[in-house]
C-alpha cells in the first residue's frame, strides 16, 4: 500500500512533456524502459560505534586493511518509467517523471576477522522514485535541421528505497558460524537526476527518446531489528547498516503528445 500511495503521489506532481520541438506539442506522455548499472554500494553501520543495540559490523579494521563493512554493488537492473507534463518556452520543458527500479541484486564481500577472506553478502532491492525535473532543449536555442532534438537537464525528487534481509556467508569459517541474516528495512531519500539525449521525432504526435542519466536516490538500508545466526536461531539484536544507491545507464522512451 505504500508504494501504491507513493506512486499516486509521485505521478499528480508534476508536468512533462517531451522535447518534440518540431511538432510544439503543449501536453505530453511519455513511457519509456531503461536498463542501468549500479555504482559502489558499500554497506556501513549507521553509527559504528552503538553499543545499544550493538553495531554490526562496529569500529577497526576488517582483514584487507579496510573499515569493516560489505562492499560491492547491486548489479545492472530494469528501470520502468513515466512522465507527464508541458512545453513551457520553445527552449525549455517540465517533466513530472515516476520510475521504478526492480531485479536489484546486491553482490559483495564483507571484511570481518578471524572467519576467512571469502565472506560472500547477498539481498535483493527495489527502489521508487519521482522528480520534477527541467529540461533545456537545444534546438529551441539554436537553428537545427533534421529529426535530432538534443536535450540537457535534471531534477530533484524523492526515492522509496527497500532492501530485503541481506544473508552474510561464511563458508571458510573453521568453526560453526556459516551465516548470518539481516532484517530487511527502508528509506525515504531524497534523489537528484542529470541527464542528457536527444529526441527523434517520427511522426507530428510520436517521438522516440534516447537518454543517458546518472541518478543519486540516497542510502539504501536495513531496519534496527534481529539478525539471525545459524549458531543462534533466536538470533541477536543490532542496528542499521546502509549503503549510498547511486545508479547510471541509458533509456528509451516513447512520447506521444496529445
Amino acid at each position: 500500500m505504500k508504494k501504491i500511495a507513493l506512486i499516486a503521489l509521485l505521478l499528480s506532481i508534476g508536468w512533462a512533456v517531451a522535447g518534440e520541438t518540431a511538432c510544439r506539442a503543449e501536453w505530453y506522455v511519455r513511457g519509456g524502459l531503461g536498463y542501468e548499472q549500479s555504482l559502489d554500494a558499500d554497506f556501513t553501520d549507521e553509527d559504528p560505534g552503538a553499543t545499544d543495540p550493538p553495531a554490526l559490523f562496529g569500529t577497526g579494521r576488517g582483514g584487507d586493511g579496510k573499515p569493516l563493512g560489505a562492499r560491492g554493488d547491486f548489479g545492472a537492473y530494469p528501470v520502468l518509467e513515466l512522465a507527464l507534463g508541458r512545453q513551457i518556452t520553445p527552449w525549455l520543458r517540465s517533466e513530472g517523471i515516476a520510475q521504478y527500479r526492480f531485479n536489484m541484486t546486491y553482490g559483495g564481500n564483507a571484511n570481518f576477522l578471524a572467519v576467512g577472506s571469502n565472506q560472500p553478502v547477498s539481498a535483493s532491492a527495489d527502489s521508487l522514485c519521482g522528480l520534477v525535473s527541467l529540461f533545456v532543449d537545444v534546438d529551441g536555442l539554436v537553428d537545427m535541421a533534421g529529426p535530432f532534438h538534443p536535450y540537457f537537464g535534471g531534477g530533484l525528487g524523492l526515492a522509496y528505497n527497500r532492501v530485503e534481509e541481506i544473508s552474510l556467508r561464511f563458508p571458510g569459517n573453521s568453526g560453526r558460524h556459516k551465516l548470518s541474516v539481516v532484517p530487511a528495512g527502508d528509506r525515504k531519500e531524497a534523489a537528484f537526476l542529470l541527464a542528457a539525449g536527444t529526441g527523434i521525432v517520427l511522426s507530428r504526435s510520436l517521438l522516440l527518446d534516447v537518454s543517458y542519466r546518472y541518478q543519486d536516490l540516497g542510502r539504501i538500508g536495513t531496519d534496527r531489528g534481529v539478525m539471525a545466526m545459524d549458531i543462534l536461531p533466536s538470533g541477536i539484536e543490532i542496528g542499521e547498516i546502509s549503503a549510498p544507491l547511486r545508479t547510471h545507464g541509458l533509456l528509451l522512451s516513447l512520447c506521444c503528445r496529445f
